[in-house]
């Protein structure tokens, strides 16, 4: 063979060598603690989301050994933020949190994102709707219910977008109470929308219990009923829609997400590091005071959840598109 050919098929050989040689050397194990991981919270700073995914990521870097900056990415009935989070690379180091508002965007169409474009690590929170009004107002749900049936269309309940979450949960408070409201909606997640009743802009909200907990305990708001199966432990004398002949479940829920395609192993760590987070005391001690109504659910668990709220949420969306 030609000197020359040898020559170039052993540069050729050496060269192969070393790159998988550097390659090797580079190739750092997730997680790498030298870098950051990123963190899309998909509504505004202030809200119940905020509150209770950056308490939970204060926890769960510990344990994933990384560090978790989190960021709000508002709009959209949060596909704006979620929108970023399904072009990030797959490699771990973007997460997000994904809400009930997720299952809407796909079928309103406000951006090319779907619930199922990523990767559940787990479920964070789960909680129960709930109609909330002033403190000083309406003593109960029957009492809510005439003045509502005596004024049709001018009682204002405010939600955080029309045909999201609490837009939705309000219309089938409305229908089961054979009432009519005047929605009010406050972009940006809970923070606006609490403020907008505090403030005194509409009568009523239907929303989150945790995010309105300390308005609750310090007697700004008072809750009037849940949308759930049981009793909250937040709210033990509050009664249930059920219990007032009104056939009313429906809950938000909050999941920490990875875009679609992230490697099995990648997935593994994170889903380790959730579920210590969620089994470790000083977590859990800080979601019972905090009220962020923590509830984990493993991967498979939470996808099935989300199935199930799926049909749920095409049903409401239809009635609301009537």
């Amino acid at each position: 063979m030609d000197k020359r050919v040898l020559l170039a098929v052993a540069v050729v050989v050496v060269a192969i060598v070393l790159r998988a040689a550097l390659g090797s050397v580079d190739a750092v194990p997730y997680p790498d603690a030298s870098r950051e991981v990123r963190h899309v919270i998909p509504w505004r700073a202030g809200g119940g989301t905020d509150a209770a995914m950056r308490g939970f990521v204060r926890h769960f870097e510990r344990h994933l050994g990384m560090r978790v900056m989190t960021e709000n990415v508002p709009g959209g009935l949060s596909s704006a933020g979620l929108t970023r989070v399904q072009n990030a690379p797959p490699d771990g180091y973007t997460l997000g949190t994904m809400t009930y508002d997720a299952l809407s965007v796909e079928i309103l169409g406000l951006a090319p994102v779907s619930w199922r474009s990523f990767e559940p690590v787990c479920m964070v929170t789960d909680h129960p709707s709930a109609l909330i009004v002033p403190g000083v107002s309406w003593q109960d749900v029957e009492a809510f219910r005439v003045a509502a049936a005596a004024a049709p269309g001018e009682i204002t309940v405010g939600n955080v977008g029309m045909r999201g979450i609490w837009h939705q949960h309000a219309s089938a408070m409305e229908q089961a109470m054979g009432i009519e409201l005047l929605h009010i909606p406050y972009e940006g997640g809970s923070g606006p929308q609490l403020a907008a009743i505090l403030g005194g802009e509409v009568d009523a909200i239907v929303s989150s219990l945790p995010a309105a907990m300390p308005y609750v305990e310090d007697g700004l708001l008072k809750v009037l009923a849940i949308m759930a199966q049981e009793r909250s432990d937040l709210v033990p004398d509050v009664p249930r829609f059920l219990e007032h002949g009104y056939e009313l479940d429906y809950s938000g829920f909050r999941v920490l997400v990875a875009p679609s395609g992230t490697p099995d192993d990648v997935m593994g760590v994170l889903s380790s590091a959730c579920r210590e987070t969620a089994e470790d005391p000083e977590y859990q001690a800080w979601a019972a005071e905090a009220g962020i109504g923590a509830s984990w659910k493993d991967h498979d668990s939470t996808i099935e959840h989300l199935e199930s709220l799926a049909a749920k949420v095409e049903a409401l969306m239809a009635r609301l598109s009537r």
